[in-house]
């Protein structure tokens, strides 16, 4: 008889995710409301499991902001170099219209990129304002690429600020949800020292009933750890976002 093995606890958050799932759908085959002592056990997983989930779309959302953070960030770059290099030109009337736009540019710094995402983010729309005025305006209209680089920008600055509104609006509904982490654990902890027990036992005793739900459930922890041991050996990097 094929007996259920512990889920290795260094699994991904989104590997026991993916795991939980599985093992759901196992016993969503069956009817197992006769069985008192199972059915809590399932309603835990399923609890934790739907806990997990949100939690790491929390996890995703944050990091798609610094992904849309690095997207704006490297457009605050490409603006400063440009403007920076028109200013060296040796033409008068692009020095000019360079030097009205560098002298906006220079309030700020380029060190704007390494304030908080809040701080930034009233920088970059504060930046956008003044370079928007007629003089500066005029002046950027006379360098070639400028006029994109800062529509580049106000654009990223959109996107990341979008994306922080939902993840705010997200916050205060969920501010109190248990971190991914801490529901891997609790996770991990029900089916190893709850279910794989109580499955195994059953498994012996009524298998006609208990058996291949047993089986099914003993594979999947079995490919899952599998996976696991493939990642350590390989050396691959661990993130708790996958």
């Amino acid at each position: 008889m094929t007996k259920i093995k512990k889920i290795i606890t260094v699994s991904r958050n989104g590997d026991l995710s993916a795991l939980l799932n599985l093992i759901l759908k196992a016993f969503a085959k069956n009817d197992w409301s006769s069985d008192i002592y199972l059915t809590p056990i399932i309603t835990k997983v399923k609890s934790t499991n739907t806990a997990l989930t949100e939690a790491l779309r929390r996890l995703t959302a944050y990091s798609q902001m610094a992904e849309k953070d690095h997207v704006r960030d490297t457009e605050i770059k490409a603006l400063f170099k440009l403007v920076e290099g028109y200013v060296h030109i040796p033409i008068v009337e692009v020095q000019n219209a360079a030097l009205v736009v560098y002298n906006v540019l220079e309030q700020y710094g380029l060190s704007i990129q390494k304030e908080d995402y809040a701080e930034e983010s009233a920088a970059i729309d504060s930046l956008l304002n003044d370079l928007s005025k007629p003089d500066v305006a005029a002046a950027i209209a006379k360098l070639q690429g400028v006029p994109e680089t800062i529509a580049n920008l106000d654009m990223a600055q959109k996107d990341f600020e979008n994306l922080a509104l939902q993840q705010a609006e997200g916050e205060s509904v969920k501010k109190d949800l248990a971190s991914a982490s801490q529901l891997k654990k609790e996770g991990i902890a029900t089916i190893n020292d709850v279910l794989m027990g109580y499955m195994n036992t059953m498994a012996k005793v009524n298998p006609a009933v208990y058996e291949a739900t047993a089986k099914t459930i003993a594979e999947l922890i079995d490919k899952s750890n599998q996976l696991v041991k493939r990642r350590r050996k390989t050396n691959e990097v661990d993130t708790e976002l996958v």
